[in-house]
């Protein structure tokens, strides 16, 4: 939940929730959390009607290394930080487990 989280995970939060906005005029699309460590990891790309750019890439990584968290949307809680260390090892193992996640 939003209250739930710090000033400076609110601003991930919130810069996360404008890259969903600009390219699917939605607040936090489904498996945003993903796409968008997807594009950390290998660079810019398509999403929706816009473009994750370099720029946005480069806030993503600054905010989360401040941080140390990654920002991902859970049904009950909302959205809600987890360590980036919790992050990676979860990535990984739900895109290993389903590639469409990170297809948007």
């Amino acid at each position: 939940m939003e209250s739930d989280l710090t000033e400076k995970e609110l601003h991930l939060a919130a810069f996360m929730s404008g890259i969903s906005e600009k390219c699917y005029s939605a607040g936090w699309m489904q498996n945003l959390e993903y796409v968008l460590w997807h594009a950390v990891i290998n660079g810019e790309r398509k999403y929706g009607q816009s473009y994750i750019s370099e720029a946005d890439i480069a806030t993503l990584i600054k905010l989360s290394t401040v941080t140390n968290v990654w920002i991902i949307f859970d049904s009950e809680k909302e959205e809600m930080a987890l360590s980036l260390k919790e992050w990676t090892e979860k990535f990984k193992k739900d895109v290993e487990t389903n590639k469409r996640i990170i297809k948007g």
